[in-house]
């Protein structure tokens, strides 16, 4: 369960680091900052208050497998943006 922990740990923070870089390298020189401020806010902060908001009206487990399953809609969705804006 430790090791699974730490992989996923080290999954995500590179998944998170790669998609900063990208956004990064998207956005305009004027307008790096307002991007990174939007990827942190829609990466961070975004989840746990949708969480927190599903978990007042519904059972914590819901409101945790609604979360999963966004990412997983996420997840399979990116890979169609990508192929389409790919330079």
């Amino acid at each position: 369960m430790i090791a699974a922990t730490a992989v996923c740990g080290a999954a995500a923070a590179l998944g998170y680091r790669g998609g900063l870089q990208v956004g990064n390298q998207i956005a305009p020189a004027k307008r790096r900052a307002e991007v990174v401020s939007a990827f942190f806010f829609c990466g961070n902060a975004l989840p746990v208050i949708g969480i927190g908001i599903l978990s007042s009206l519904a059972k914590a487990t819901m409101a945790s497998l609604a979360f999963a399953g966004m990412i997983i809609v996420f997840s399979l969705v990116a890979p169609g943006f990508g192929a389409k804006y790919a330079r």
